[in-house]
């Protein structure tokens, strides 16, 4: 029986540096990129040599095989043929090297040369990261293992507080391979009782961590310490349903109901963000005009290296500054509105959403119902029926994150002593049903209300209050529960109605107004 994870939290500090320490963290970060790549090249070649075993891909296509039968179907003979193919395929997998233990063994000849700037746990916890990479491809639904460029590390992790970056609570600072350097609490009064609470507890172990700004890198520190973060909210004690979507979240509680957009204020980093990327791209056509034709369109197959002009870096800077502002913006709104719902209830019941096969595009290609007429070069005029959109809502959340909003709601809730409940959603399809006419009906995405037992209705909220009312089967709301608690949940759509239009909140694709 696996052990229960241990609870963590986390504390994360600014480091204070000079010009030359920051040339240091700088060295110390090209020399990951360098042990991480080399790790990358090194499980490619091995995992190219297990894909050409024909024993492995047999023994593979027969799991596949087993693994698509019917559940009705699968006796305890067919389970065993699955651990043993199982146990066969993992053998195969450490015969050509591919298991965490060989990778961080490998990366270790590859480590020493780096002694001096990187300890033996970091370039083992890196050699862990590219096997959870390998891990992804081999039995998950990753595509490719990828090369990474200096730019996209952020992170030297550790293993423990013995070795690597070491943070001492009573001076504050971080000792790593010789070199001390000191910390900065925050300015706030409030916070900085926070962190010093925090850090009573014992250290796990520290990762440095870099983030973009508008002057250059900044430096972190985040420690991760054993035991339940420090508690500052009051929790309420009731029971609240919620209605996620993509850029909204309808709850109904015991005493209120709301629905308000997550990130609202996301969208205005869009406009900067666009201006940049068509800076970056007219500062790159500038600097190598031999890849592009004259009309503009790039010449494929094009070889030779790419040149970029400094105001090409120093752009992109500024771009990798706004992603991490509006990063931090997109968390900071999440954690006010899930504090606002932890201050009324303890126990959230959440409608099921597979938020990653929402953003891809879709995978059928159909032809739109209605006719379009459309002019050719020539000037000829005809009539055709266009394809439909593929795309769906990854622009929108990318701009919202609600699968984020609903993750951190969840750890928020556990640290309370609350829980999360997800429904069956494919059985319970809250859009479609009326407990009055106890009758399941489709509606298009535009109807945003419905009548229910002659009463209007908007349709995410009226779904999250079906969602709160669900049976102990989590599959069907609770009539009885509904018809006692109707007369209420009106009573709130009302007042939450009338406190948007008093505080001129305007949110046209759900209310209307």
């Amino acid at each position: 029986m696996a052990k229960p994870a241990q609870e963590m939290h986390v504390v994360r500090l600014r480091i204070q540096t000079t010009e030359y320490e920051e040339s240091l963290f700088a060295k110390r970060f090209h020399a990951l990129s360098h042990v991480h790549n080399v790790m990358v090249k090194q499980a490619k070649k091995r995992i190219i040599r297990l894909e050409h075993d024909h024993e492995h891909q047999e023994m593979r296509a027969a799991y596949v095989r087993l693994l698509k039968l019917p559940k009705e179907s699968v006796t305890p003979d067919i389970e065993k043929q699955k651990k043993a193919l199982s146990r066969q395929m993992n053998r195969n997998c450490q015969k050509y090297g591919i298991s965490e233990y060989d990778f961080q063994k490998y990366l270790a000849a590859c480590g020493r040369q780096y002694r001096t700037l990187l300890s033996s746990q970091q370039v083992q916890k890196e050699a862990s990261r590219v096997f959870r990479s390998v891990e992804h491809y081999l039995y998950g639904k990753g595509k490719e293992i990828h090369f990474k460029p200096y730019r996209n590390f952020n992170t030297i992790g550790g293993k423990s507080n013995r070795n690597g970056i070491r943070f001492d609570p009573k001076s504050r600072m971080i000792r790593w391979l010789g070199d001390t350097f000191p910390c900065l609490l925050p300015k706030d009064r409030a916070s900085r009782d926070y962190v010093l609470e925090a850090l009573n507890a014992d250290i796990a172990y520290c990762d440095l961590k870099r983030l973009m700004f508008p002057n250059g890198w900044h430096y972190y520190v985040v420690i991760v310490l054993r035991g339940p973060a420090p508690r500052k909210l009051t929790v309420g004690t009731g029971t609240t349903g919620i209605d996620p979507g993509v850029s909204t979240m309808a709850c109904v509680s015991d005493e209120q109901a709301s629905l308000f957009e997550l990130a609202p204020g996301a969208k205005k980093y869009n406009p900067a963000i666009r201006k940049l990327q068509q800076q970056m791209e007219a500062s790159k056509r500038l600097s190598n005009p031999d890849r592009y034709r004259a009309d503009g369109t790039y010449i494929k197959g094009s070889q030779g290296q790419w040149t970029f002009s400094k105001r090409y870096f120093r752009v992109r800077d500024r771009l990798k500054s706004l992603y991490r502002q509006k990063t931090a913006y997109t968390q900071d709104s999440h954690r006010q509105q899930i504090n606002r719902l932890l201050a009324d209830s303890r126990t959230f019941i959440v409608e099921d959403m597979n938020y990653l096969a929402l953003a891809k595009k879709s995978k059928n290609t159909i032809r739109q119902d209605h006719p379009s007429i459309v002019t050719d070069k020539k000037g000829c005029q005809r009539v055709v029926y266009k394809y439909r959109r593929r795309k769906r809502f990854g622009k929108s959340m990318n701009s919202r994150s609600p699968g984020a909003f609903l993750s951190r709601l969840e750890e928020k809730a556990a640290l309370y002593g609350g829980t999360v409940i997800r429904i069956h959603t494919k059985e319970f399809r809250a859009s479609q049903y009326d407990h009055a006419a106890d009758t399941r009906q489709r509606i298009p995405l535009t109807q945003r209300s419905k009548i229910v037992d002659g009463h209007k209705v908007q349709r995410d909220l009226y779904s999250a209050f079906l969602i709160r009312n669900t049976d102990d089967s989590l599959n069907h709301p609770d009539r009885e529960k509904c018809f006692a608690e109707f007369p209420g949940f009106l009573r709130m759509q009302r007042t939450c109605i009338d406190t948007m239009k008093q505080n001129h909140q305007s949110m046209p694709q759900c209310f209307g107004f």
